[in-house]
């Protein structure tokens, strides 16, 4: 069983206002004129663009409770504010090395459209990112179909969009039978 990691106060207060920031951005987002915004979050040494209306929010990695005779990326249940949520690492599902435990420190919890009660580990979310404002540099789509085109920011980072419909709508994501 996973522990909850050691947070310092001033971190806990900070991931707080971020989410509170991020549930009011989410919120407001059908009210808005459509603009082309992402979150960017990091997974490993991987960057993504995630549509923001698709993701419920972002916490601390709770402790997280292990399933047997589950597939090994997917690390158990997690309680979300009373919501049991699926731990998944797609990093690993998506045949990549596993994230490290200390590369795995928030959730990323998945809208309830997409029909799951699941979360992807993610390293990080790191902020927002207009579309528009972006270099596109690649454009072909992954064998798994998660992975959509690529972009560059004005930093020079590399961000890949991962369409988390294709996601949540796999066959090998809703497997968790090992």
């Amino acid at each position: 069983m996973a522990t909850q990691r050691d947070v310092s106060p001033r971190q806990l207060v900070k991931l707080r206002e971020f989410s509170t920031q991020l549930a009011q951005r989410l919120k407001e987002a059908p009210n808005l004129p459509t603009e082309p915004t992402r979150l960017a979050v990091r997974m490993g040494v991987e960057n993504y663009l995630v549509e923001m209306g698709l993701a419920a929010e972002i916490v601390s990695l709770p402790e997280t409770a292990r399933v047997p005779w589950t597939k090994p990326w997917y690390r158990g249940l997690a309680n979300v504010r009373g919501r049991l949520v699926g731990v998944i690492d797609l990093q690993h599902l998506m045949g990549r090395e596993p994230l490290a435990a200390e590369q795995g420190q928030q959730l990323l919890v998945l809208g309830e459209g997409l029909g799951v009660a699941a979360g992807i580990l993610i390293t990080r979310a790191f902020g927002i990112r207009n579309l528009k404002d972006l270099e596109s540099v690649d454009t072909t789509v992954s064998a798994s179909g998660w992975e959509r085109s690529r972009y560059r920011d004005l930093e020079g980072l590399m961000l890949t969009e991962l369409d988390l419909r294709e996601v949540a709508a796999a066959p090998a994501f809703t497997a968790i039978n090992a």
